[in-house]
């Protein structure tokens, strides 16, 4: 019986098929249209300076204060951020660490994150600067954190639930039912049976 209830609950971190192709599918088709926009886009008469230093044109943003500033900070915030959501589902597992899943999601957002700026840079769509690249991980990270854990919460939660119109099956007292009730209380004429703690009866006396 205890092999069978074992063989009937999941492993906690066994892969879903049906969640994992889907999250495979729209992670190409998300990473298909954000290089399909890239690759069509014409390089501007005027490109901003090569930037190594992190946060440097981060700060130079926010300094102007302007509302083309912030576009260009949300510019670099948004276009991977989604990544943070279909990376965990593609990899389909429903009880991940979170921490194990947070770092596996970041380093493969980076690495995307990396390859299209160097894409970029070779198209001379734009010079290298490695705040995309940093903005852009940070944009995966939140949505990773705004959505994955209680995403994966109430999962969990909907596995264990009940399913609907399922009534569970009213507990009973064992000494309320009727057979144990006329073996505590044995009616005239009855023999009542008295056993040891080794399981052996006692010479059996009328009630």
């Amino acid at each position: 019986m205890q092999h069978a209830e074992s063989s009937a609950d999941p492993h906690p971190f066994a892969v879903h098929a049906g969640t994992r192709r889907l999250g495979l599918l729209l992670l190409g088709v998300h990473l298909t249209v954000l290089l399909w926009v890239t690759l069509r886009s014409t390089p501007s008469g005027w490109l901003a300076d090569s930037n190594l230093t992190p946060f440097a044109s981060v700060h130079a943003e926010l300094a102007a204060g302007t509302g083309r500033a912030w576009l260009e900070l949300l510019g670099g915030l948004l276009p991977l951020a989604p990544l943070g959501v279909l990376l965990p589902l593609a990899g389909g597992r429903r009880d991940a660490p979170l921490l194990g899943s947070f770092t596996r999601t970041l380093l493969a957002g980076g690495l995307a994150a990396t390859g299209l700026e160097v894409l970029q840079t070779t198209l001379s769509l734009r010079l290298l600067n490695v705040d995309d690249i940093l903005l852009a991980c940070i944009g995966i990270a939140l949505s990773h954190l705004a959505a994955v854990p209680a995403a994966r919460a109430w999962l969990r939660r909907r596995a264990v639930a009940p399913a609907p119109g399922t009534a569970r099956a009213p507990e009973t007292d064992p000494e309320s039912a009727p057979e144990n009730r006329a073996l505590r209380n044995p009616g005239p004429g009855r023999v009542r049976i008295i056993g040891r703690a080794d399981g052996t009866a006692l010479p059996a006396r009328e009630a």
